[in-house]
């Protein structure tokens, strides 16, 4: 009997061998912070402390003045005593005014010299462009050197602001007082001055004290009206004005309702003058 053939059966392919799975991604690493540079900050300009406290002693003594020649010419204060303080008053504050004099003076000075370095660094700075166009100074020095100067002129700059608020601050007559105030102060020292004059006349002040103190007194007089001396002049011209209202309102000339309106207007202008 024949043998059946067999077909031969071809082997199976082995399985087809998958790639080695791949670890998950690993999470990216934090970008660097970004570091911002600042610009350098630059204090603002500020009074110096030795300029507001010399300021704040000169306004004190002239307050303590005042002060003396009311309580003399009330009678609460000998007239020894009284020349004994006036005269110590009238010293130190004449040591202050000295040496305010001289800060101004210094300060004056030094910003002379800060301003003209200033012009100086600006025509250097113009020089360089110059150069830089016409190719004798190349890119690199010139931004070098610019940067330089442009940072020498700022700190100058702050320099200046800060010597022209100092000196804003020597010549501000009275610190800390108001227009109103030296106007009491002038009234105050003003009436003193006449009361001693008669105290001279009564024989209960000495002639030779008046003629010693006198003078520092018309100084002191002299000072607080060159603060107030406009003030006062366009005080004195609306009442002027308030004056010539009141003769046309006696004439007939307005209307009570037109008196009463341009009076509150003129007082409210003299409030304006010491404000």
């Amino acid at each position: 009997m024949p043998l059946e053939k067999v077909e031969a059966v071809p082997p199976r392919a082995p399985p087809p061998t998958q790639p080695p799975r791949a670890p998950p991604p690993s999470a990216p690493a934090p970008a660097p912070p970004t570091v911002r540079i600042s610009p350098p900050i630059t204090a603002k300009p500020a009074v110096k402390n030795e300029i507001l406290e010399l300021m704040s002693n000169i306004t004190a003594y002239y307050d303590r003045k005042v002060s003396l020649l009311n309580l003399f010419k009330s009678g609460e204060v000998t007239e020894k005593v009284f020349l004994k303080l006036y005269d110590e008053y009238m010293e130190k504050l004449n040591v202050l005014e000295s040496l305010r004099a001289r800060k101004v003076e210094e300060l004056k000075k030094d910003l002379d010299g800060k301003n003209k370095r200033l012009e100086d660094i600006k025509i250097a700075i113009e020089e360089l462009e110059v150069r830089h166009k016409i190719g004798e100074v190349d890119d690199q020095r010139f931004n070098e050197r610019m940067n330089l100067s442009k940072m020498e002129a700022n700190q100058l700059q702050s320099l200046v602001r800060e010597l022209n608020l100092n000196l804003d601050e020597l010549e501000k007559p009275l610190t800390g007082k108001t227009s109103r105030d030296v106007l009491n102060l002038d009234a105050k020292a003003r009436s003193s001055h006449e009361a001693l004059e008669k105290l001279v006349e009564e024989g209960k002040f000495s002639s030779g004290a008046l003629a010693k103190i006198k003078p520092d007194m018309e100084k002191m007089l002299e000072f607080f009206d060159s603060i107030i001396r406009e003030r006062k002049e366009k005080e004195k011209t609306l009442r002027e004005h308030f004056e010539t209202l009141q003769a046309r309102y006696r004439l007939s000339e307005i209307s009570i309702e037109e008196y009463e309106k341009k009076k509150r207007e003129i007082q409210e202008e003299i409030d304006k003058v010491w404000a």
